[in-house]
């Protein structure tokens, strides 16, 4: 059987809940006191069934941050803060992420690209050149100059 979650579709709420499979229907817990997806919703809330999966991209997806030039004084302090992890770098741009994950494998990603100096919120599993590779598309969305 399918790992399942509930989802909260609500903004004042940022994840969800294990669903666990009690007589014939979707609960919040183990025993037949918990809540099913009907009783969530009974009194205005915005809850829905999705795959574990589903939730868990979902969350990710949401603590996300884009791309965002930083001055080079925050950059250093951050590459400074903890032992960097996965300090990459090439003649013209380096990158790393900081070692304390911010949720799951979310962490905050550092990068210098020519002159200039970016921050993100991301997987902890972007390559370098995934990471550049988003910074370039910030650059040429916004029109910076590298």
């Amino acid at each position: 059987m399918t790992a399942m979650a509930f989802w909260s579709k609500s903004s004042a709420f940022n994840g969800w809940r294990k669903a666990h499979f009690v007589d014939g229907a979707w609960h919040t817990a183990a025993c037949t006191t918990s809540k099913t997806l009907e009783e969530l919703n009974a009194h205005g809330d915005r809850w829905e069934l999705v795959t574990a999966e589903e939730a868990t991209a979902r969350f990710a997806q949401a603590n996300y941050l884009p791309v965002a030039e930083i001055t080079e004084a925050r950059f250093t302090d951050m590459l400074e803060v903890l032992p960097p992890m996965d300090w990459q770098g090439s003649p013209d741009s380096q990158s790393f992420k900081l070692m304390e994950m911010y949720s799951g494998n979310i962490t905050d990603i550092f990068a210098q690209y020519g002159t200039r100096f970016f921050t993100m919120r991301n997987e902890v599993t972007l390559t370098h050149e995934q990471i550049i590779g988003k910074v370039r598309a910030f650059i040429d969305a916004e029109g910076i100059a590298a």
